[in-house]
């Protein structure tokens, strides 16, 4: 069922950029200056700084994912708002995650949060995708859009979350290498995805 007609894939696409760069902001706010003019005052935040640039990496690589998701989006339902706002909800977290786990010097605790926030993002991420390729007729572009290979890296990246959780309560590092490599398994398709976001939009979205 399509919704009112003023929500269109644009309007909803510029509401979502707005809201992950607030959520950049944020993050980047949590980042605190010391009062210590030493050098060594700014080693002792390794751990906000990391956590603040693997977060930075991952809310990137799902800003260019939803950018190119959206592109595939001809009218806008029900269960495209709402998926899409239950995912910047699910986004929105991670600056807390984030700050407490480099507030506690990723510790046990706050690295399973941490990762436990990541797979719920993955999670939400999975629901919009579907819900949007439930509207794409061509059989073609649809399985292209959201077919077995792009499910298979969803899975293995829940996969490998859920394992990182697990460790976090063993070895706190060992968690923090597989949350990370958990957002390298999307780096490869976007290096397919970004130079096909003209042709998408010639296709998908032609001008009036």
């Amino acid at each position: 069922m399509t919704i009112e007609p003023d929500v269109s894939p644009s309007r909803l696409e510029s509401f979502s950029d707005g809201v992950i760069a607030i959520i950049v902001t944020v993050m980047v706010l949590e980042l605190k200056a010391p009062h210590d003019p030493r050098p060594q005052a700014l080693l002792a935040l390794w751990p906000g700084f990391l956590s603040y640039a693997v977060s930075f990496g991952f809310v990137a690589i799902y800003w260019v994912n939803h950018r190119f998701v959206l592109r595939h989006v001809r009218a806008v339902d029900e269960r495209i708002v709402w998926t899409n706002v239950v995912l910047l909800f699910a986004v929105s977290m991670i600056p807390f995650s984030t700050a407490y786990m480099g507030e506690t010097r990723l510790a046990r605790f706050p690295m399973a949060l941490y990762g436990g926030e990541l797979l719920v993002c993955g999670v939400a991420f999975a629901a919009l995708r579907t819900a949007i390729a439930a509207n794409i007729e061509d059989k073609t572009e649809r399985e292209t859009f959201n077919g077995l290979r792009v499910q298979a890296i969803g899975i293995a990246t829940m996969i490998i979350l859920l394992l990182a959780i697990g460790m976090a309560f063993v070895q706190p590092v060992v968690a923090f290498g597989l949350i990370v490599l958990s957002s390298l398994l999307h780096l490869a398709p976007l290096t397919r995805r970004i130079p096909a976001y003209a042709k998408v939009d010639a296709q998908v979205r032609p001008s009036p």
